[in-house]
Formats: structure tokens, sequence, C-alpha cells
């Protein structure tokens, strides 16, 4: 199979008949990355190569051999499921999981993040109840990037308590 360079849409948006999928199954942090090689859940090798700022989402149809379409699957990861049921609940979470630089993501009734014992710890000391799962690491995601990073030269605050 050629190198993949860009996204082709979704199944949903697709005008070629799809008769079958065959997934690549990638984590979070694997969607993230623009390059690489990986083998389909049909023993299809795929190369690809995505612009610098390119995430892959779950869903994603990459390429199309026939009437098989090679589509992003989100894999199963270790995280914590916070799931508040008030507006202050939701606020202390968010607040709580951006001051410690965590990944997140979120759906219409959840928070996820991955599994840390930092934040279990927190998490109990605070009083947030919180599940752990197997789940993809799936939903919406706001600010520029998805994990821990550095602010480089523009971040002049500290974080001292």
């Amino acid at each position: 199979m050629n190198v993949i360079t860009e996204i082709l849409g979704t199944l949903s948006t697709l005008r070629s008949p799809i008769t079958q999928t065959d997934a690549l199954i990638l984590t979070s942090e694997e969607r993230l990355s623009p390059h690489r090689v990986g083998r389909t859940v049909g023993d299809r090798t795929v190369r690809i190569s995505l612009p610098r700022s390119a995430e892959l989402f779950d869903g994603d149809v990459l390429a199309l051999d026939g009437d098989v379409a090679i589509v992003v699957e989100a894999a199963s990861e270790d995280l914590f499921v916070i799931s508040p049921t008030d507006k202050l609940t939701w606020g202390v979470v968010g607040f709580q999981l951006g001051n410690l630089h965590r990944p997140v993501r979120f759906t219409e009734t959840s928070i996820l993040t991955p599994v840390d014992p930092v934040v279990a710890e927190m998490f109990g000391r605070i009083g947030i109840a919180f599940e752990r799962q197997m789940t993809p690491f799936i939903g919406q995601r706001y600010g520029s990037q998805a994990s821990s990073h550095s602010h480089g030269s523009t971040h002049t605050h500290s974080h001292a308590h």
C-alpha cells in the first residue's frame, strides 16, 4: 500500500461503495503522531505521513483497497471516567486536571483522563467520584496540546504552592 498523506473522510462521507472495513487500532498517543507504520486487523501494512499538526480520529478512513476501507479505530485504554452531577463539580474537575496538565476528553456526560495515581489521590482527597474503565480515549479535546507539554519561553508564572 502507498504512503497515506491525507485522510479521505469517514465512512458516512465517502462516495465510494464500501462493503468491508479493516481497522487500524491506535491508542490516543498513536493517533497524535502524524508519521507511523502500522498493521491492520486484516494484516495490511499501513504507512502514514500526514502534515505535522494532523490528528487521527476514531472512524477516519485512511485508504481504500478495492471495496475495503482502512479505518482508524480507537484502542481501549486504562482511563478514569469522571461523571460530574453538577456545574460546580464540572468546574472543579476541569480546573484540577488542567492544573496538572492532564490530557482529557469531554463527552456529553463525562470527562476522561488516563489513569494516574496522583489524580486518584487528589480526587479522593477532594471527594470527586470516578470510575476506572478500559474504554477508548475519544471525545472532544480543547486546547493546542492533547498531552503534557512544554510551554516554551512564553510561560512566565510559577506553579509553586
